[in-house]
């Protein structure tokens, strides 16, 4: 184990960190949990450079929106930069945060190859294949979810219009040579249309919104992510989102021994948030 490697173990298994894991995760699941960002940490040696502090801090983050920052399972990813580290949630981890609200029935992102083309119903705003694939060209993707209630959406993104997109909200990743939209064109392809459809259309947990939200201004500039994701999954866009949602005052110490489950839930997502100057 190398030094800085022993130095990211030794804080994050101090008791402080420790009972700031165990609030959002549970006392089982703390020990677990760590080791996973240990793992994480030990397999980058330009995350072993970052500061302990900064993988705490990002770990904690993916630990309130209950996603694992495992490589392997492609929910978020702790992402060097600068000397820090920043959390980066993937593909996988939108998607879940969405299902896991319970009102989906269904979400998917799919290719559109060369010789199909999309249709928009002007009446319903729904969105349809048509003609026959003549080739392996991707010239856009198609998103769309459904809810429970019966409510959906689907949205159509052409290749160009997915690039236009980036180069005007991140024309600095967008251009560099080394960032992720030269290395992995078509998961950030896949990604943008993902983000566009639930930030526009969709539901996420209020306070899951809240944290996602300062996560993307935190990584505006990130240019660079060297992300080790499993195939098909999707890497970071660094396009600022507004925010969709506030954050209330937390609960005070009478009304504690009362709360609910979820009341208990939303005060340790609010308490982190003001750890980190959210909406305070």
């Amino acid at each position: 184990m190398t030094n800085q490697l022993a130095t990211v173990s030794e804080y994050l298994r101090s008791d402080v960190s420790r009972a700031r894991f165990a609030e959002v995760l549970g006392e089982r699941n703390v020990g677990a949990y760590i080791s996973s960002v240990l793992i994480a940490v030990a397999n980058s040696d330009k995350l072993q450079e970052c500061s302990a502090q900064s993988i705490y801090s990002s770990a904690l983050r993916a630990a309130t929106l209950r996603l694992s920052v495992d490589p392997g399972l492609g929910q978020a990813y702790l992402v060097p930069y600068k000397g820090k580290a920043t959390l980066i949630p993937g593909y996988k981890g939108y998607h879940d945060l969405a299902i896991r609200t319970g009102k989906y029935r269904y979400i998917n992102v799919g290719k559109v190859f060369e010789g199909e083309e999309v249709v928009e119903d002007r009446m319903s705003g729904f969105h349809k294949l048509s003609g026959q694939r003549t080739g392996d060209k991707v010239i856009g993707w198609i998103a769309a979810f459904e809810m429970v209630n019966g409510y959906g959406k689907t949205i159509y993104m052409s290749i160009e219009e997915i690039h236009e997109h980036a180069r005007r909200y991140n024309p600095t990743g967008y251009n560099s040579e080394t960032g992720v939209w030269k290395k992995e064109t078509q998961a950030m392809e896949r990604k943008t249309v993902l983000r566009q459809l639930l930030h526009k259309w969709g539901y996420m947990d209020p306070t899951d919104a809240q944290v996602l939200n300062e996560i993307e201004k935190d990584v505006s500039d990130v240019i660079d992510a060297e992300v080790v994701e499993v195939a098909s999954d999707v890497r970071l866009e660094n396009e600022p989102e507004p925010e969709l949602y506030g954050t209330g005052e937390t609960q005070t110490e009478q009304s504690l021994a009362t709360e609910t489950p979820a009341e208990k839930a939303e005060r340790i997502q609010q308490d982190f948030m003001k750890d980190f100057g959210y909406g305070v």
